[in-house]
């Protein structure tokens, strides 16, 4: 079997498949009293963040202008009772959030080292172990993150945006409509840009994998380097695979940068025919 050298991009081998998710979910299962309570904490918040504005226009639009005291400090009372709601769930859902995502890494982590530990002398002796410490560490705490924040906070987008979506037709049918002009701008604009962004964050992986590969096989053979007095010549070749990271990462943040101006000019756009 050819090597996996320290200077060989690792490509996927196929495209994003939904089973994998399928695969991976079993991780979840474990934790879904845990998920369904950080659901409801996250339903109290968004709803109460989004009362928050309704009062605010309840109260300059009729209170003030009406001298309504009384009806004020109702107003206010309950929007004091929103940011206090608002607080404690927040809290409360950070922390079950921080704790389902620990929990997960640490039993996919599990899984994967006794895997690890049955698999043939081939596999070690075809890659650098640097390659292997990235898909333990790094691969690990990303499949983590998208099963506890990025999940969640799905959950919560797309929650809010049913939210307001009802309180907009709820006040103005005509402006609701108006506003959704600019989505079909905003879907093609996401549809052009995120297989760029895959691509490219795809590439700064690989190029972070061949940097720790390298830097784990200098430490580990500083002796040989010594020996054969290759200090200045392992040197350029960490800086090297030092640059080919930076290019990677700043063309992969130049891709990304693209949604949010991209956004900001629809969103002008919207408001500017609203």
């Amino acid at each position: 079997m050819a090597r996996n050298k320290y200077d060989i991009d690792e490509k996927l081998e196929g495209e994003f498949n939904i089973d994998y998710l399928k695969r991976i979910s079993k991780y979840i299962k474990p934790y879904n009293k845990k998920m369904i309570l950080t659901l409801i904490l996250m339903i109290l918040t968004t709803s109460a963040s989004l009362l928050g504005p309704y009062l605010m226009k309840d109260a300059l639009d009729n209170r003030i202008p009406n001298k309504d005291v009384r009806g004020l400090i109702l107003v206010s009372a309950i929007f004091l009772a929103t940011l206090a709601i608002i607080a404690i769930c927040s809290k409360n859902r950070i922390f079950l959030i921080n704790d389902i995502g620990q929990s997960i890494m640490r039993d996919i982590r599990l899984d994967l080292f006794s895997h690890l530990q049955t698999l043939p002398f081939s596999y070690y002796d075809s890659r650098p172990h640097g390659k292997i410490y990235v898909r333990v560490i790094n691969y690990v705490n990303s499949i983590g993150n998208l099963l506890s924040n990025g999940l969640i906070q799905v959950i919560i987008d797309m929650l809010s945006l049913v939210f307001i979506i009802v309180i907009m037709f709820s006040i103005d049918t005509k402006l609701a409509l108006i506003s959704f002009t600019g989505l079909p701008v905003l879907l093609l604009t996401v549809f052009l840009i995120k297989n760029k962004q895959r691509k490219a964050w795809q590439d700064v992986s690989s190029k972070q994998s061949n940097l720790n590969a390298y830097i784990h096989e200098g430490i580990s053979g500083i002796k040989v380097t010594q020996a054969y007095v290759r200090e200045d010549f392992n040197l350029d070749i960490l800086k090297e695979l030092g640059n080919r990271y930076r290019d990677s990462w700043m063309t992969a943040v130049n891709t990304s940068f693209i949604l949010g101006p991209s956004v900001d000019i629809i969103s002008v756009f919207v408001t500017c025919l609203i």
